[in-house]
């Protein structure tokens, strides 16, 4: 802010010094004078009233344009669903009729039916029965086993079988008293559309006897809609309950399909009927729809209007307004403007100093914090690149050992493969760790109650730190979910804990505290604006200095004794926290303790149950205990660019029974198939030389190729949660994996595709 003194300095330009600003002179006036003060801001006032004024009346004007085009289709969307209720009531009470009549007769069996209803008097009957029904185009009496009894429409009855329509076979398997509505089927003689309304007949015991069939002609129902279109933009359409298009006026060629985004079956789903605004409609823009569903039968009514015609007077008005808004607020504008001409400029060299100061603070900030993400960024491309090539050798190395273990009962062999098995599972911990800090571990997020989560680590920890550290937790009432990995953060705060007791040798108190915070710009580097939940870790130890804080999320930098730690305990908290979305601050001060805060996304929705913890990692298994002889009769084609891992893979799956062709990449595989080998199973690495595993698989689903894919890869990313493994529909499995779990998924997935 300017000090008075600094305004009451002279406007000019001093000999061989720096232009003043004219605002700087303006906002001294604007200091000095009381009324100008006042007017400025009645004048602001002012325009402030009209443009809301203005905003106000528009948008209310539009509001009410759009309730009366809501009512009007919402009364028309009444009496059509009305009429069309009735056009089906008066079809399924033909139905009715003739099955109380056939109980009322003692036709309790199959065979009574199929004897007693063949003939030609029934066949009179039915055709009695369909006159001064323009809707009801024939009525048919179909057997238990789905052949034609009876048909209004020929005598003698064609030899026609309908035990594979959706009406025979959902009515036979269901004991039910409701009617069924049939998809509608296309007549080829003069391309007229049909639906079936079916209905059960059972016997006293409740057994299936067959069923009476209508069949009602849609263009009944667009006889009538056509008859009532509401304007020329408008539509009036009938649907089946699970989005199927049955009837539409104006026609559309799409009978029979679900269109468009179904947004009326979700306001179906809490009310019978309602008015809303369907962003795209059926691909001509934005629709006012009103939706209705029928009583006792399983259609919809829906009426729309294109939302452009419905607000084209609104338009208009709103221009006229809005014009007429715009000249009163230009002329307040005008004259606030030329009042604000009386303002001169600011005084140069206090402005031209602190402009200065500000550029020369701001470069030196950017240019230390893109120093610093360039540094973050390419520890993280080496440590994921080291993971994944690490992951790769650890899977040869785990295979080959569970291939010694299951090949020898001597434990003088078996005894030291578990140990080096064991060495393998830490191994696959630390390239976690290493994913973690390179944003490239998979992540399972999910609504986290962080207060429960707090409550139980602090139970945990309680035991674990013994008696020299007292815990002192600290939880907001209303704290949010957290949208977040809970195994993962877990192990963060777990980490965050043990930290602080080594920097705590004699004992001292920690902190977890946790409550709920809205920021703005973003207290970290490269947070997005939003809420968060804030879980902070503070103890009284004796901190760090500033050269070591300023490297604490660095991996693999300790400043413990060897074999007291990694130095990937805080880069893993730092990975967890930036790629949930979050971030992470560290205050640390020599001799006063250390604070780690965490940001965490809030959820959206609540948190499901807490999990008891982290579970236990699985003992290792042998291969011979869950692999012998599981694959046999099912053939593998395996793609990996890594002989080690593809030989030691090939051996482990062949020795469990599977018929296994190797390919040392996608090219090769791909040649393979196209020489006519067909495996029950792929499995593929992801990063490999030319192309990846991911674009194999996209090729194949191209091709139509519906081959199981088992993606079993040590690459440093989620591909799980990316949009182009669920494209293409395939497994995702990390490595290292345990080669028991590797036999089980190629089975199971031969399985479901067998």
């Amino acid at each position: 802010m300017i000090s008075p003194e600094r305004t009451a300095q002279p406007a000019s330009r001093p000999p061989g010094g720096t232009p003043v600003p004219p605002s700087y002179h303006w906002l001294a006036h604007l200091r000095a004078s009381r009324p100008l003060r006042i007017l400025l801001l009645i004048g602001g006032l002012s325009v402030a009233v009209l443009l809301t004024a203005t905003i106000h009346y528009i948008v209310s004007m539009r509001e009410r344009e759009l309730a009366g085009a809501e009512r009007e289709l919402s009364t028309l969307n009444l009496s059509l669903a009305e009429q069309t209720a009735s056009a089906t009531q008066s079809v399924d009470l033909v139905l009715t009729t003739i099955i109380e009549q056939l109980k009322a007769d003692g036709i309790a069996t199959p065979e009574d039916y199929v004897r007693r209803m063949g003939g030609r008097d029934t066949y009179q009957m039915l055709r009695a029965r369909i006159s001064g029904l323009p809707q009801l185009d024939a009525v048919t009496m179909i057997a238990a086993d789905g052949h034609l009894i009876n048909f209004s429409r020929y005598y003698p009855i064609p030899p026609v079988n309908v035990s594979d329509r959706d009406y025979f076979a959902y009515l036979r398997d269901h004991d039910t008293d409701e009617p069924f509505i049939s998809e509608p089927v296309r007549n080829r003689g003069n391309g007229s559309w049909t639906i079936y309304l079916a209905r059960r007949i059972s016997g006293p015991d409740g057994g299936f006897v067959g069923l009476v069939l209508g069949a009602i002609e849609l263009s009944y129902f667009e006889r009538i809609y056509k008859a009532l279109q509401p304007e020329d933009d408008g539509s009036i359409s009938l649907w089946r309950r699970d989005g199927l298009l049955l009837a539409r006026h104006p026609m559309l060629p799409d009978i029979g399909r679900p269109l468009g985004q179904g947004q009326f079956l979700k306001v179906l789903e809490h009310a019978k009927s309602g008015v809303f605004v369907s962003a795209k409609g059926l691909g001509d823009g934005a629709r006012l729809v009103a939706t209705r569903a029928l009583a006792d039968y399983p259609l919809v009514v829906n009426v729309t209007r294109r939302l452009d015609a419905v607000l084209s007077e609104w338009r208009i008005q709103a221009l006229t307004i809005g014009a007429a808004g715009a000249v009163g607020i230009a002329a307040l504008l005008l004259s606030l403007w030329a009042l604000a001409r009386q303002f001169s400029a600011y005084e140069a060299a206090t402005w031209a100093m602190d402009a200065a100061r500000r550029a020369v603070e701001g470069r030196e900030q950017a240019e230390h914090a893109l120093r610093q993400s360039q540094k973050m960024e390419a520890i993280g491309q080496l440590t994921g690149g080291v993971a994944h090539d690490f992951n790769n050798l650890l899977q040869a190395i785990g295979i080959n050992l569970h291939v010694i273990g299951s090949r020898s009962d001597d434990e003088r062999i078996a005894g030291p493969a578990r140990l080096a098995l064991q060495a393998v599972e830490r191994g696959a911990t630390l390239t976690q760790h290493l994913l973690a800090f390179s944003r490239r571990q998979q992540l399972r997020p999910v609504p986290v109650d962080v207060a429960a989560l707090v409550e139980r680590v602090s139970r945990l920890l309680g035991r674990t730190l013994g008696q020299p550290v007292r815990i002192v937790t600290e939880v907001a009432p209303d704290l949010w979910p957290a949208m977040i990995d809970p195994t993962q953060l877990e192990m963060a705060v777990l980490n965050l804990a043990l930290n602080a007791r080594d920097a705590m040798p004699g004992g001292g108190t920690l902190w977890i505290l946790a409550g709920n915070r809205s920021v703005g710009a973003g207290p970290v580097e490269g947070m997005a604006a939003g809420d968060y939940v804030v879980l902070r870790v503070r103890d009284t130890g004796t901190g760090m200095p500033e050269h070591v804080a300023a490297r604490a999320f660095e991996p693999f930098f300790t400043t413990k004794e060897v074999g007291r730690g990694t130095g990937l305990g805080l880069s893993m908290v730092h990975g967890l926290a930036t790629q949930s979305g979050g971030g992470v601050e560290l205050d640390s001060r020599q001799g006063l303790g250390t604070t780690v805060t965490l940001y965490l996304p809030r959820a959206r929705q609540e948190a499901d149950a807490p999990s008891a913890g982290i579970a236990a990692p699985p003992a290792p298994e042998t291969a011979r205990a869950d692999a012998a002889g599981i694959g046999e009769g099912c053939a593998v084609l395996l793609v990996d660019d890594e002989e080690l891992v593809r030989s030691a893979t090939a051996g482990y799956l062949e020795q469990a029974g599977f018929a296994v062709r190797e390919a040392a990449d996608a090219a090769a595989a791909l040649s393979l198939l196209d020489h006519g080998f067909r495996p029950d199973v792929i499995v593929t690495d992801h990063m490999m030389p030319g192309m990846t595993g991911l674009d194999m698989a996209r090729t194949l689903r191209a091709r139509r190729d519906a081959t199981p894919i088992l993606m079993v890869t040590g690459y440093a990313e989620d591909l799980t949660s990316t949009a182009a493994a669920q494209e293409v529909d395939l497994t995702v499995l990390s490595k290292p994996i345990e080669p028991s779990r590797l036999v089980r998924s190629i089975r199971d997935m031969a399985a479901v595709e067998g």
